[in-house]
């Protein structure tokens, strides 16, 4: 009976077993996939390298070795229906040079602003904005005062109107929208120096001093666009010939450009200070070259026309008259360093005589009957002389 039992649960082992077997068979057939491998396929007209081809095999995942086939992935293509992600980013430390920002079509750059021709627009008479030069006079409502301003009327002063103060630390202030600005001022004897001031930086000083009363305009500085204010400050101090240190203002004159305009004005030049080299001083001169010694240069050649007049001065008037001449003097040209005569010559009937020689050396023109000489001068190209003879004594002297 034993025997039986044992019989019985090893046939319905070896049952299940056989079962089990062949379901698994199953599965592993149901899993086989083919995926793609490198083959290498021989080539028959060439000795090269064979050529790399994909080719799909039939392997099973059970007898696949790790790593040992290569798999190809679509990339990435954009079409219309994606949206593709841009960003820039940014490492510190790294500098980014500049690009040059492109202006509108059709705009004007200038240097700097234009003079201003006068006389301006009187910007009382016109609204806001004023595009170009307007004039703000010393009774504009936004021109503030301090330390007792005073309103003077002439006719010289624009408009006929100006502004003055005697005070040390009188002070006029302006609020204005512009790239130009210059000041017309009250020049005279009593006027001081006061400066200009935009937006706390010092433009300039102006000495108010002038032997007249004018109203001269400063030069036309460039402040930038944008809205200013301008300070106008007495320093209480004054040109030596003046009498006081008195200020005045006579008008405000602003430039802004219009929106095709931009003013864009030249680079400054910026010096480099370079190292200064350090000085040596334990150096000793072996060899150099002998030393040049100056020589003398000889004076060219020049041709000079030299003329002598000689005159009887009858009527005492002290000039060469018609028919005063004296005729038949001789008259030469002598070398000062080896008193050589160069050239001669005798007056004609109007006392006249003229002389044409190259020279290189300083000569002297003669009169030897009267004893009157002359030196020509270095320079001199066509030198004349005269010589005016006493009336009270001569007549007995010439021949």
């Amino acid at each position: 009976m034993r025997r039986v039992i044992l019989v019985t649960i090893a046939a319905l082992c070896i049952a299940t077993w056989g079962i089990a077997f062949m379901l698994l068979s199953r599965s592993l057939q149901a899993k086989t996939i083919i995926l793609p491998t490198l083959m290498v396929l021989p080539s028959a007209t060439s000795i090269e390298p064979p050529l790399s081809t994909w080719l799909p095999t039939a392997i099973s995942t059970e007898r696949l070795p790790p790593k040992s086939f290569a798999t190809a992935l679509p990339s990435p293509t954009a079409t219309l229906a994606q949206r593709l992600l841009i960003f820039s980013a940014w490492m510190p430390g790294v500098p980014i040079e500049p690009t040059q920002t492109r202006l509108p079509s059709g705009t004007v750059l200038i240097p700097a602003p234009p003079n201003p021709v006068e006389p301006l627009i009187d910007a009382t008479d016109n609204a806001p904005p004023f595009i170009g030069w307007f004039s703000f006079e010393s009774d504009y409502p936004t021109v503030q005062y301090a330390q007792n301003w005073l309103e003077r009327f002439t006719t010289a002063a624009s408009h006929g109107e100006y502004h003055r103060t005697d005070s040390p630390s009188g002070m006029a202030t302006f609020a204005f929208e512009g790239e130009g600005l210059r000041i017309r001022y009250v020049a005279a004897t009593n006027m001081g120096l006061f400066q200009i001031a935009v937006d706390g930086k010092l433009l300039d000083t102006i000495d108010a001093y002038a032997e007249d009363l004018t109203f001269p305009g400063t030069q036309v500085y460039f402040v930038g666009s944008g809205s200013h204010l301008l300070q106008i400050q007495a320093t209480g101090r004054k040109n030596a010939l003046s009498d006081r240190t008195a200020v005045g203002l006579d008008a405000i004159q602003v430039y802004r450009s219009d929106g095709s305009t931009k003013i864009v004005p030249p680079p400054e030049l910026t010096i480099n200070p370079t190292p200064t080299p350090q000085q040596v001083t334990d150096i000793q001169l072996v060899g150099a070259p002998a030393t040049v010694q100056p020589t003398a240069t000889p004076i060219s050649p020049r041709v000079i026309t030299a003329s002598v007049v000689i005159a009887y001065d009858e009527n005492g008037n002290h000039a060469v008259d018609p028919a005063e001449g004296v005729a038949s003097i001789s008259v030469r040209v002598v070398n000062t360093t080896t008193n050589q005569v160069i050239a001669s010559g005798f007056t004609d009937e109007n006392g006249y005589v003229k002389f044409q020689v190259l020279m290189d050396t300083p000569v002297q023109i003669v009169v030897p009957y009267f004893g009157k000489t002359w030196t020509i001068q270095s320079g001199t190209t066509s030198p004349a002389f005269t010589l005016l003879l006493n009336p009270g004594n001569q007549p007995g002297l010439i021949p």
